[in-house]
């Protein structure tokens, strides 16, 4: 029961991740700036923020593919890759909202977001579904 519910919400949080991609994820004050995780910009120092989405969006993209295959091998990549993309999430998230002073950058709700689906997702790959053979005596 556990691992078709799972599957399910499994399927959802991975719509769900890509579809917070494109919320608002940080304003930074001191350039008033609000950062999602398609808004690409080039700043002086070279770096470019907001390509995190496009990372997301195919990590939870093969997960979705995957979480319709049924084959076990299948299911011991989901695991590989939903792992993977939490540690991403993780990632961005310490990235996105570090701020040098406070009240310097506004944590919106789409940074919030791709943690909490993310982790959905990984108990999801965690609990797959999948059909056991019976053996016969």
């Amino acid at each position: 029961m556990l691992s078709k519910v799972s599957h399910l919400i499994g399927i959802i949080a991975c719509l769900a991740i890509i579809g917070a991609c494109f919320l608002p994820w940080c304003h930074y004050n001191n350039i008033n700036e609000t950062f999602t995780g398609f808004n690409v910009t080039r700043f002086s120092t070279g770096n470019y923020y907001g390509r995190s989405g496009r990372v997301i969006t195919i990590f939870s993209s093969i997960i979705l593919l995957l979480m319709m295959v049924k084959k076990v091998w299948a299911k011991r990549i989901n695991l590989f890759m939903a792992a993977l993309l939490f540690a991403y999430c993780i990632r961005t998230y310490i990235i996105f909202t570090s701020a040098l002073f406070e009240g310097e950058v506004e944590k919106k709700a789409g940074i919030y977001l791709i943690i909490i689906f993310s982790a959905i997702i990984m108990i999801s790959a965690v609990f797959p579904k999948i059909e056991l053979k019976k053996e016969r005596k």
